[in-house]
């Protein structure tokens, strides 16, 4: 089959195999596949070529999601399987890991800070939170084990900065205990620290 490659805007190359459009690339891969219009390729030929095309694609669309924000290596995986075929999903994760442009314990460990101080979540809601982005659980563990708090002190300031206002009356009292509950703190810690501040929930549960 002949093949064709036709310049698009910016850096893109179209290309056709037998006159039927088969993929866009940019003109750096394209450059580099010493395959010129006109040139005759096998089936064989086409496919490894496509495989390599479709890789290009997902490794620039990787670098453009880690450019971005922070991924872990799950979660950029499944992002780029939206666009793309697992096995050039997976080569491209495989090219950025090599490259050291993503780093789970980093990416955990920087997520867990966040959470934990601007969130102000507790160590529980925190692991679990890593998981759901793709964080290993051992990597999660590792990270929250390091989170030693005490858990009536921190609800109480937790109350004292972002509650305050709300637990003179039963309705706002129940908004801030559920909200502690979401927060990952256990309903005996809760109740510790309101005593502690002398809230009075008997009027709320």
């Amino acid at each position: 089959m002949v093949i064709k490659a036709k310049s698009g805007k910016g850096n893109k190359i179209h290309v056709s195999a037998d006159e039927e459009y088969i993929f866009t690339v940019d003109a750096d891969f394209w450059f580099t596949q010493g395959i010129s219009t006109g040139d005759e390729i096998s089936e064989e030929e086409l496919e490894a070529l496509k495989n390599a095309a479709s890789f290009r694609r997902a490794y620039n669309k990787a670098l453009d999601l880690i450019s971005r924000r922070d991924y872990c290596e799950r979660e950029l995986f499944a992002r780029l399987c939206r666009n793309f075929e697992p096995p050039a999903a997976e080569r491209a994760v495989e090219r950025v890991l090599e490259l050291g442009f993503i780093d789970d314990d980093k990416y955990a460990q920087k997520l867990a800070t966040e959470l934990f101080e601007k969130k102000m979540f507790s160590p529980f809601r925190i692991r679990s939170e890593l998981i759901r982005r793709g964080v290993s659980k051992d990597s999660a563990d590792n990270v929250c084990e390091g989170l030693d708090i005490d858990f009536k002190e921190r609800i109480i300031e937790i109350l004292n900065r972002k509650f305050e206002r709300q637990l003179s009356t039963p309705q706002g009292k129940k908004r801030a205990f559920n909200s502690l509950v979401r927060m990952g703190y256990g309903f005996s810690d809760i109740r510790s620290a309101m005593r502690e501040l002398n809230i009075d929930l008997t009027d709320t549960y």
